[in-house]
C-alpha cells in the first residue's frame, strides 16, 4: 500500500516555496535547507567525535561561503539580488516615455480652455 500524504505538510513546503521571490530569498532558503540536513545528519548518525566534528566545521564553512557569496554580490551587483518578479516580468519604463505618455493622455482627455492659465 502506497503511503499517504501529508496535505498539512505539502502546503508548508508548497507555501515556504513560493515564498522566495527574490534571488536573495533563494540563498536564505538554500543555506536553511543545507545547514538543518547537515545538523540533522550529524546529530541523528552513528559518527565519532572526529567526523561530527568535521561535519561542523563543514556547516559554518559552509555558512561563510554563503555570506561571502552574497556579499560579493551586493557590492558588484545589488540590483539583480533584490529584483522581485514583477520587475522581471515588467522592467521600468523610460521616464522620458512615461513623461509623453501622460502628455498624450492630458491632451486627449483635457478640455483645451482648462489647460490656459487663469486670467487675473
Amino acid at each position: 500500500m502506497p503511503p499517504t500524504r501529508n496535505p498539512g505538510k505539502s502546503k508548508r513546503r508548497d507555501g515556504l516555496i513560493r515564498a522566495v521571490t527574490t534571488p536573495l530569498g533563494f540563498y536564505v532558503l538554500a543555506l536553511l535547507i543545507i545547514e538543518a540536513t547537515l545538523a540533522i545528519v550529524l546529530t541523528s548518525s552513528k559518527l565519532d567525535a572526529q567526523e561530527v566534528w568535521r561535519g561542523f566545521l563543514w556547516m559554518i564553512g559552509t555558512f561563510i561561503g554563503v555570506v561571502v557569496v552574497v556579499t560579493a554580490l551586493t557590492i558588484l551587483q545589488p540590483k539583480n539580488l533584490l529584483y522581485g518578479k514583477e520587475e522581471h516580468a515588467n522592467p521600468a519604463l523610460d521616464p522620458g516615455a512615461l513623461r509623453d505618455a501622460i502628455e498624450e493622455l492630458i491632451a486627449k482627455n483635457v478640455k483645451a480652455e482648462a489647460l490656459k492659465p487663469p486670467e487675473r
